[in-house]
């Protein structure tokens, strides 16, 4: 009797992950195991699979399926954009270089919605505080007024959710800050 390989969904063809790559998919497995210095027995239990599975990864003889890309990306602590796609193709590499960043961007979007909105409101709060960094030493009265409408204006078009007080204590708490670390 002979048995047919079966076609699965969840598996991608190693012709998917290495044709037109500069490094294929098991050269870069292989490189970021070993700076992690980690061998391939240590790798593959950490991820779930067999030694052996893991060997035909690093070989190219056999491509993981996506829940196994995904463990390994976690293992390696790498996003699986980097694991899979050669640099310049990754989306979220390409404008963010922070690892640790991208890392906790990966495990916010894990979150509840509300944790998340409330993460959101924490970053904007920060970014206006920066904002307000930059212009307030260098402008004249004027201008940092000017300026300063500006900014809140858009952290307002930003926080739509929050009453006029909430958006003046965020502000006055940003301004605060900024002329503490001034």
């Amino acid at each position: 009797m002979i048995h047919k390989k079966r076609k699965t969904y969840d598996t991608l063809p190693s012709k998917l992950i290495m044709e037109g790559s500069n490094m294929p998919f098991a050269q870069k497995l292989s490189r970021l195991r070993k700076e992690r210095g980690l061998t391939q027995m240590e790798l593959s239990e950490k991820v779930g699979i067999g030694i052996a599975q893991m060997r035909r990864y690093e070989s190219g003889k056999s491509s993981p399926t996506l829940e196994v890309i995904k463990n390994i990306a976690k293992t390696l602590v790498v996003s699986t954009d980097e694991l899979i796609f050669d640099e310049g193709e990754a989306i979220i590499k390409q404008k963010i270089q922070d690892k640790e960043l991208i890392a906790q961007l990966e495990q916010i979007s894990r979150m509840t919605p509300h944790d998340r909105e409330a993460l959101k409101t924490i970053m904007e709060s920060m970014i206006l505080k920066n904002r307000l960094e930059q212009i307030m030493p260098a402008r004249s009265d004027a201008a940092w007024t000017k300026q300063m409408k500006s900014v809140v204006d858009e952290f307002r078009q930003g926080a739509k959710d929050f009453s006029d007080d909430e958006i003046e204590s965020i502000v006055d708490e940003a301004v605060d800050a900024v002329r503490k670390a001034s």
